[in-house]
């Protein structure tokens, strides 16, 4: 595992398993960093991975704000320069698979097959919640930043998660009000009524994914719908079960072993059900 970035302005990411044949991208959500996928990465051995931090994070500061168009541009740039063959496999979380949606509509040569979990657009309070920022922060703030490590550590552990230190070190220090008005509004924009049409349109084969435990399956299998229905016909929506929504950090081998899946055009592995 080595870190490639060298030019600032480029998007600080880790290159693994560079000898491999194809090339996964990773993409986090917003507040966490490349550490998200630490537990991930030794169950994609075969793969050569790109895994970055996203503008506005960690590693990635200097790269510009957080919004859909300068994430797009860079992950392409970065998919172009060091992706074998100049095209990669995209996987999200959260807001990384908005970024991911993002970019197989605007750039779909660049993109294999994506894989999206937790990146169902807003709807109903969500939405409420996402344009205004003021009453949004202090209840993110009080799962980051605001709560004691320990008292983070044990509610997590509570939940299923792993251990993640390092990550949450990241997170409180990417977390920040600008970041959450920014960032939220910008997943906003993209809706079920304008932004799943044109990525089916683009023509990506699309596994959207959603945790059992809080995720809005609906909406999910809502888009497995529209994107079967216009233009991209292996598009398919599941129900990961017993999933938290960073379930990356909860189940790695099984979330490995469905993107493996997902990218090698097998069936899923048991834990997932598909959503109509």
């Amino acid at each position: 595992m080595m870190a490639d970035t060298e030019d600032p302005a480029e998007l600080f990411h880790v290159s693994v398993n560079s000898t491999a044949g194809v090339t996964i991208v990773l993409l986090h959500g917003l507040f966490c960093s490349h550490l998200e996928f630490n537990l991930v990465a030794p169950h994609l051995k075969d793969y050569h991975l790109l895994i970055v931090d996203l503008p506005s994070h960690s590693g990635s500061r200097a790269s510009g704000p957080f919004t859909l168009a300068n994430c797009t541009a860079r992950v392409a740039s970065l998919i172009r320069n060091h992706a074998h063959n100049g095209r990669a496999h995209v996987v999200g979380v959260s807001a990384g698979g908005f970024v991911g949606m993002q970019l197989a509509t605007q750039d779909p040569d660049l993109v294999i097959s994506l894989y999206v979990s937790g990146a169902t657009p807003f709807q109903g309070y969500q939405r409420w919640l996402a344009t205004h920022p003021r009453a949004l922060y202090p209840l993110l703030a009080a799962t980051t930043t605001w709560v004691p490590d320990s008292a983070y550590y044990w509610a997590t552990s509570r939940m299923g998660l792993l251990p993640h230190e390092q990550l949450h070190a990241e997170t409180k220090g990417n977390f920040s009000f600008e970041l959450v008005k920014l960032g939220y509004s910008q997943i906003a924009d993209f809706t079920v009524e304008s932004g799943v049409p044109a990525l089916a349109g683009a023509g990506v084969r699309t596994l959207v994914v959603a945790g059992e435990v809080v995720d809005d399956a609906r909406t999910a299998a809502l888009m497995g719908r529209l994107l079967r229905e216009n233009g991209s016909p292996g598009s398919e929506a599941v129900l990961a079960k017993g999933a938290q929504h960073l379930w990356d950090l909860q189940f790695p081998l099984l979330f490995a072993q469905s993107v493996t899946a997902w990218i090698e055009g097998r069936g899923l592995p048991d834990g997932f059900e598909k959503l109509k």
